[in-house]
């Protein structure tokens, strides 16, 4: 456990996969050569989820992948993200988590919590907005404040990694690797880099 959290500081320090998770192939697929530590830790569950994901392989037009890695909690997790941007819309299509939690002790608890975990963060991502006016919050329901819908739900598919480490926390990790790995495929689709959440904001004005 102090290992990975020695691997967590550490990959915070490079912000490693912010970018090589841009356009085109600059991914998984192409790392940079001489990564150690946590870097070379957190590549190699990359490029197990790329390869489940395809990556590599063509998509249609106005569709990207991108990908995103964390330390957190006691576990590595790394997801690549398959999104479409489509006059003016963003729809996820399938989330690939590739996981090293230590020792699995429930396969299916875990795969259940990277789903969950990871609906939850797009929720955020994609439409959880705050606005205040006259002192006030705006939004006081789900009609304002949108959850994902069961249409807009990806696929969402799980990797275990066999490892012998001490159990690591699953619960909160898919929330916080979800949302780079989608703005990175936005990017590989459509060359627009997302700097602020909402996602729904950056498009707010595209036809």
């Amino acid at each position: 456990m102090a290992r990975r959290r020695r691997d967590a500081q550490r990959l915070r320090r490079g912000e490693f996969y912010r970018r090589t998770g841009g356009r085109g192939e600059a991914g998984p697929g192409r790392l940079p050569q001489g990564a150690a530590g946590a870097q070379s830790a957190c590549a190699r569950r990359a490029e197990l989820a790329a390869e489940k994901a395809g990556w590599g392989t063509p998509l249609p037009a106005g569709r990207g992948r991108g990908v995103s890695v964390e330390v957190g909690f006691g576990s590595y997790l790394a997801q690549v993200a398959e999104v479409e941007v489509k006059d003016g819309a963003v729809k996820v299509h399938r989330i690939v988590c590739a996981v090293d939690c230590g020792i699995v002790i429930n396969p299916d608890t875990i795969a259940a919590q990277i789903e969950g975990g990871t609906i939850f963060g797009l929720t955020a991502a994609l439409h959880g907005q705050i606005t205040l006016k006259d002192g006030r919050v705006e939004q006081s329901n789900f009609d304002t404040y949108l959850p994902m819908r069961i249409d807009e739900v990806p696929v969402v598919e799980t990797h275990l990694v066999s490892s012998t480490e001490a159990p690591g926390g699953i619960g909160e990790p898919p929330t916080a690797v979800v949302a780079p790995a989608v703005t990175n495929a936005i990017f590989a689709a459509t060359g627009k880099r997302i700097r602020t959440l909402p996602i729904d904001s950056n498009f707010s004005d595209a036809g």
